[in-house]
């Protein structure tokens, strides 16, 4: 029966092959997608940019290189385990899922083209890349709720919930929620018990739930003094630091201010009060990948290792996209690396 130990020696493994800073350096400073998609083969990444390049060209190979590698890389952690420890490992997979969803929900609502939103999956959870892109392809969210539903996917429900009320109200916050809130229910369910593995990743939960909380609040204080029911149904609950109380008191223009403090004081990683929430979503992502690539330095034969890992090797994906894409549209190095993130 595989446990943490034995899944972390190979996921160290796996760790030694990402690229180091210099190396992602080197191909931010390649001159062309040329030059940078030979870089590139000279990487781990080179067996999936070979098979890509033999259907696709440029910028669409390096996404399906990419996209390849990612999923067998959690493909090949989840087959490490079975028994409690897979099934804490599927809970952060399943993050990839939501934060999929989101893309593919918001996409649809911009009226983005199926291929712009494919480049931006990461199909490292349940949902496979086949399925992914043809999600990516519908022609409304109604046919997206079906398939989760077919699919008898966790987040089913919550989509289809969101879904119905944005058929009526284009409100595609609702629908953001929906999808978080079920996650946080699903996942805080999974990592009940006392075992420290559970503890750890239900405090990552917790810390999400937070983040969502304040950008949520903030979303609302913006759009000036909505009645407090009204608030309210945008509360995720389960969170370590955000309780209704500061939620409602962070959602309200009047008392924002005074509430904003308070939630400096409880330990919430902040500064001033935002002027810009674009800026302020950016900064909080930034944070809470480093804090979860933290996670790697932390207990050697616990879940830590996986998590750290994964986001890691999230980032690496994300910034190797960020090149790419700079590369693509000729774009200077400077404002390419402003929008990476270095963990």
């Amino acid at each position: 029966m595989p446990d943490f130990p034995y899944i972390n020696a190979r996921v160290r493994a796996m760790r030694s092959r990402l690229l180091p800073s210099a190396r992602l350096e080197e191909l931010l400073g390649t001159p062309t997608m040329e030059a940078f998609l030979q870089g590139l083969a000279t990487t781990p990444y080179a067996s999936d940019l070979q098979e890509a390049l033999v259907r696709y060209q440029g910028l669409r190979a390096v996404d399906e290189a990419l996209t390849h590698n990612v999923r067998r890389s959690a493909r090949a952690i989840l087959g490490f385990a079975d028994d409690r420890p897979r099934a804490l490992i599927e809970v952060v997979l399943l993050r990839w899922d939501l934060a999929n969803l989101r893309v593919i929900v918001r996409g649809k609502h911009a009226g983005r083209p199926a291929e712009e939103i494919v480049g931006a999956l990461v199909p490292a959870g349940n949902l496979s890349e086949v399925v992914l892109k043809e999600m990516a392809g519908y022609p409304d969210l109604t046919a997206l709720a079906g398939t989760l539903e077919a699919l008898n996917h966790p987040l089913a429900g919550p989509l289809a919930r969101g879904v119905a009320n944005y058929v009526t109200s284009k409100d595609l916050l609702a629908i953001e929620l929906r999808l978080d809130l079920g996650y946080a229910e699903w996942g805080l369910r999974r990592t009940g018990g006392r075992g420290g593995d559970a503890v750890v990743l239900r405090g990552v939960l917790q810390a999400e739930i937070d983040a969502a909380n304040v950008k949520t609040a903030l979303k609302l204080a913006a759009a000036g003094s909505l009645p407090e029911a009204q608030r309210l149904r945008f509360f995720i609950p389960g969170g370590a630091v955000v309780a209704e109380s500061l939620f409602r008191a962070l959602s309200s223009p009047q008392t924002q201010a005074p509430a904003w403090e308070r939630l400096k004081v409880h330990g919430f990683p902040v500064g001033d009060l935002p002027t810009n929430l674009v800026t302020f979503e950016r900064e909080l992502d930034m944070y809470t990948a480093r804090a979860l690539a933290r996670r790697y330095l932390g207990d050697p034969l616990g879940l830590d290792i996986i998590i750290g890992y994964l986001a890691m090797k999230s980032v690496e994906v994300a910034n190797l996209r960020l090149i790419a894409r700079g590369k693509f549209l000729s774009l200077p190095r400077e404002a390419v690396r402003r929008e990476m993130v270095v963990v």
